[in-house]
């Protein structure tokens, strides 16, 4: 019995602390574009969200979507916050900056009584005006730093940090109620532990970069949280989740489209 309870939890923080990894090595290797976009794919949310299935009904499953979805724009704020920041300040203090950003838009969101049109519109918003701010940081080209040795401690503490967080908010959920479990379900853990290891590994620049290009990745997320909000009532939660993850897919390929055809555009093909 305590083997079943403790089985989810630990399922979901290996797959993000496995992201991380994979997205810091991607965004090393490729670039921060696709390290961005690796990252923004709901290997972390989406098991969440099927585990939150697992121990509330479907009435909870779609308010806590409702409430990652408003948060959603606190991510944005955290992205758009750490992208001027992280090439002007010392890497603690804009990441830190950062975070704060996020916990003030965060609490001022958990006091609203959202409904799925204005979370639209906050989202939209802030993603709008982030777009326009982060124009500069997205022609900037990286500049590698002299690349941090690899250790294997790193990894495992950030792996353990990532771990520990999950498995807290899908223990506490109850507690927390809906609205509140949703928000702490997009705290940007994977974001945080992605810039801390590409910081160190390709410098600040870089990281800046990623999180710029994370901006446009981030807003499609939003939107597959309020597909899965807006499908529950209609379908349950099992196509609801099926929905959400097509709607995923289908902005990330529509990502890659876009990248491709800007690529071929400047090289004149």
């Amino acid at each position: 019995m305590t083997a079943t309870l403790w089985l989810p939890p630990v399922i979901r923080a290996l797959a993000t602390a496995l992201i991380v990894v994979s997205a810091s090595a991607v965004a090393e290797a490729l670039g921060p574009f696709w390290g961005a976009l690796i990252a923004s794919l709901p290997v972390s949310a989406g098991p969440a969200y099927v585990f939150l299935a697992m121990q509330h009904d479907a009435g909870f499953v779609a308010a806590s979507a409702l409430g990652s979805a408003a948060a959603n724009a606190a991510t944005g704020l955290f992205l758009i916050v750490y992208g001027i920041a992280a090439s002007r300040l010392p890497p603690w203090r804009g990441l830190g900056i950062a975070v704060l950003a996020w916990l003030a838009a965060s609490g001022a969101i958990r006091g609203v009584a959202w409904t799925p049109a204005w979370a639209l519109v906050l989202n939209l918003v802030v993603y709008g005006v982030g777009f326009g701010l982060v124009t500069t940081v997205r022609r900037a080209e990286p500049i590698a730093a002299l690349p941090a040795p690899r250790r294997r401690l790193d990894l495992l503490v950030r792996a353990v940090a990532v771990a520990g967080f999950v498995s807290l908010v899908v223990a506490v959920s109850s507690i927390l109620g809906a609205t509140a479990t949703g928000i702490a379900a997009v705290f940007p853990i994977s974001l945080i532990s992605l810039i801390v290891i590409v910081r160190s590994r390709i410098g600040g620049v870089a990281s800046s970069l990623l999180a710029a290009n994370a901006l446009r990745a981030m807003l499609g997320f939003g939107a597959m949280l309020l597909a899965l909000h807006l499908a529950i009532p209609l379908w349950g939660v099992p196509m609801a989740l099926v929905v959400a993850l097509v709607v995923s897919a289908g902005w990330s390929v529509g990502l890659l489209v876009l990248q491709t055809r800007g690529r071929q555009v400047a090289e004149g093909i």
